[in-house]
């Protein structure tokens, strides 16, 4: 694991749980921010290692979840904070399920099992209309509006929950010019209303034909956010579930191409991801991070 002595970024290829456990130096990373996949939703990989494989958030997403939390409760430093994006799960209709899975509280309750201390979750807005298009449901279409409304719920919306590794935080994260006041007022709202949902990298290079359902990527600004509140310039971002590289290409300082933003410096990432695919979109993401940061650099010095 180079990334730990020095180096710049480092994905290990395979899965991320005995690699927490096992491998990875204890107490090693400043800041983790990822999306776990979310059972029964979306199928990444024929892995018996990937929890999206899993058919309902049940015990079996639970056994993966607990013994992945130990990981990240081990190998996060103390003091430190990790953001997990999650959302509700609809239960599957087709074995005659109904209502939401509490993914979310999951999450929550497992992680405080791992010995991780839970702080807060922010709400990121999601627009209705795309959402009944995009997962036709019912519950959200205009037919249900119409016909009978004691089923209508409104648009399922992300979380970002906060833990915190117990224990004294070493170096603080108190660097200038990184979030300023009038950023807090903003971000500290507890709803995020105003991040583009096609804020994302381009998934295309990484789907392949063995695929059932799309990945759905972590907006760049949801990342952007998070790496600048909770990580100061040159530690280490961690996701563990890396997918296209959306954090590391965050970290690294690469820009979003939908809005242009970026973090002014960048910090080191490591990262793991299981499909081979994502694996190699995901270097190939990262290097153009660094080669766009550092072209970006060199055209200001000489300007």
């Amino acid at each position: 694991m180079p990334v730990f002595n020095d180096k710049e970024w480092d994905i290990h290829h395979g899965d991320c749980i005995p690699h927490m456990l096992e491998d990875m130096p204890a107490s090693s990373v400043d800041f983790a921010v990822f999306s776990p996949p979310f059972p029964s939703i979306y199928a990444y990989t024929d892995s018996v290692s990937d929890i999206g494989n899993v058919d309902s958030a049940g015990m079996e997403a639970k056994v993966h979840l607990s013994f992945f939390f130990r990981g990240l409760a081990r190998v996060l430093k103390p003091g430190r904070a990790a953001i997990v994006h999650v959302c509700q799960i609809p239960r599957m209709k087709r074995s005659g399920g109904v209502g939401l899975c509490d993914f979310r509280g999951m999450n929550i309750r497992i992680g405080e099992r791992a010995g991780l201390i839970y702080e807060y979750d922010w709400s990121v807005r999601k627009n209705p209309q795309s959402q009944a298009i995009r997962t036709r449901s019912r519950e959200l279409q205009f037919a249900g509006l119409e016909s009978d409304r004691a089923a209508q719920r409104g648009t399922l919306q992300d979380y970002l929950i906060k833990f915190r590794k117990p224990g004294e935080n070493g170096v603080r994260i108190n660097t200038k010019n990184q979030v300023s006041r009038n950023d807090w007022i903003d971000w500290a709202e507890g709803c995020w209303h105003d991040i583009q949902e096609t804020d994302t990298l381009n998934t295309a290079a990484a789907k392949s034909e063995d695929d059932t359902k799309h990945i759905c990527p972590l907006q760049l600004e949801v990342i952007r956010r998070c790496i600048l509140l909770f990580s100061n310039p040159g530690e280490i971002v961690f996701s563990p579930f890396t997918g296209i590289g959306s954090e590391g290409y965050i970290a690294l300082g690469g820009k979003s191409p939908k809005t242009g933003k970026s973090i002014k410096d960048a910090r080191r990432f490591y990262g793991c991801e299981l499909k081979d695919e994502y694996f190699s979109q995901a270097n190939r993401n990262l290097q153009a991070a660094v080669s766009q940061r550092d072209s970006t650099a060199q055209s200001m010095l000489f300007a």
